[in-house]
């Protein structure tokens, strides 16, 4: 009897124990990804956003303009600062029947610009404002970078939902080719039936390896608007953002204020204006000190020295009208700066109309679509009903399925048209105006 307990005591602990350790296994095979497979990389907007402004070459280069003409202002203050050189020099001449003789000159001469009729001065000036107008563009590099890297961003996640939904129809027709096979082979339904469902299988399997495309297409997309390219599979991970409530009243106004080109154009119209006022004082004249200390002799421990200073006055007297020549240029490039900064102000008035009229249309077309696919699930249930009992045809279930599927991507479509709306709302406005929903 004991002998009989502990074999009945062992048959139930060896399961109990194996259930456990096939647990502990089926835990670690999930955790760790099989051999010779990647493990996906998933990506927030946050993290795109982030990986473009570190490595986008566009960004590199907005630099390296600020960077030059920074360096080109420098060279433009020049004039009004003091320069100086020094110099130096040692010889030995002779010549035949005569001793040989050494020479040594040493000196500094230095300037500086005392008067010119603030040519310079306006001069720096107009440098200052195209320094400032780089400056404003490289911000509008960065604000486009970002939402080039955002509709990117939504680009993927659209061509991801529909190749989800591309999935879910394929399994539904594959069921409903076997349910035609199975009323086939039972004499329910004629033979037509199943070469419709064979049919129908084959192009919705199609449209999936379509999708499959139009996501990796969508996935190198990415990478090329954050200037990257990444090692392994990645994916994209959903996200909703919104737009404050008083966002779309206040677009213009806010546009005007913050757009960075339209900064620029104001900063390179009075730049232009500056470099009118300097080229108007060419023919200006100019007054400069000058002064400088030399030493020289045939010794160097008995060197005599000698300096100077003076005043040097430049009066131009006739140029030929190439300073009423370079004046004139000037007040045009002006007139067409000016131009231009009104056609930019036009045309980010109508990118912000344009808009916010994307937005509101998205939202009415988001609601429209979810009664469509209320309306066309119901009728698929309906025709599945049907043609469960025998009562209704193949045709009547794929155009309901077909239906539906259409319907559902409109909502995935409608969605993304939001979404990217409201981005195209803040390229507009040159502010970065959303932020994940449910965020305070």
């Amino acid at each position: 009897m004991r002998s009989d307990k502990r074999g009945e005591g062992r048959g139930v602990a060896f399961p109990a124990a194996f259930f456990c350790m096939a647990c502990v296994a089926a835990a670690l095979f999930q955790a760790f990804p099989a051999q010779g497979e990647e493990a996906v990389r998933t990506l927030t907007l946050e993290e795109c956003l982030a990986l473009s402004e570190a490595n986008h070459p566009d960004l590199a280069g907005a630099d390296a303009k600020r960077e030059a003409e920074r360096r080109r202002l420098s060279l433009t203050a020049v004039e009004d600062r003091v320069q100086a050189s020094a110099s130096a020099s040692a010889a030995r001449s002779g010549r035949e029947g005569a001793p040989s003789g050494s020479s040594y000159t040493a000196g500094v001469t230095a300037s500086v610009r005392v008067f010119d009729a603030n040519r310079t001065k306006y001069a720096v000036e107009a440098q200052r404002g195209t320094l400032a107008a780089t400056e404003a563009e490289g911000r509008k590099t960065r604000l486009q970078v970002r939402y080039g890297v955002k509709k990117a961003y939504m680009d993927l996640l659209l061509a991801g939902e529909v190749r989800g939904q591309r999935k879910e129809s394929v399994d539904s027709f594959r069921l409903h080719l076997e349910r035609a096979k199975g009323y086939y082979e039972t004499g329910l339904k004629p033979k037509s039936d199943v070469t419709k469902a064979e049919v129908d299988l084959g192009n919705a399997q199609l449209a999936l390896v379509e999708a499959e495309s139009n996501v990796r297409v969508a996935q190198a997309a990415l990478l090329n608007a954050m200037g990257v390219d990444l090692d392994g599979p990645f994916e994209v991970r959903a996200e909703d953002r919104a737009l404050p409530e008083s966002a779309e009243g206040g677009a213009e106004a806010l546009a005007l204020e913050h757009r960075q080109d339209y900064e620029a154009a104001n900063r390179r119209t009075l730049a232009g204006k500056a470099e009118v006022r300097s080229a108007a004082r060419a023919s200006s004249p100019s007054l400069s000190l000058r002064g400088g200390y030399s030493a020289g002799g045939e010794e160097i421990s008995s060197l005599s020295s000698e300096w100077n200073v003076g005043l040097s006055l430049n009066v131009p007297v006739v140029d030929g009208g190439a300073a009423s020549a370079r004046t004139d240029i000037a007040r045009a490039q002006v007139r067409s700066l000016e131009a231009a900064r009104e056609a930019l102000r036009q045309n980010i008035l109508l990118e912000v109309r344009k808009a916010v009229l994307n937005i509101r249309n998205a939202r009415e077309r988001i609601r429209i679509a979810g009664l469509t696919v209320a309306q066309a699930e119901e009728n698929y249930s309906l025709a599945e009903g049907r043609y469960r009992t025998g009562v209704g045809d193949s045709l009547a279930l794929s155009d309901a399925l077909l239906a539906l599927t259409d319907a559902r991507l409109s909502v995935y479509r409608a969605r993304y048209d939001l979404q990217v709306a409201q981005f195209a709302l803040e390229s507009a406005t040159g502010v970065e105006l959303t932020e994940p929903e449910g965020a305070e």
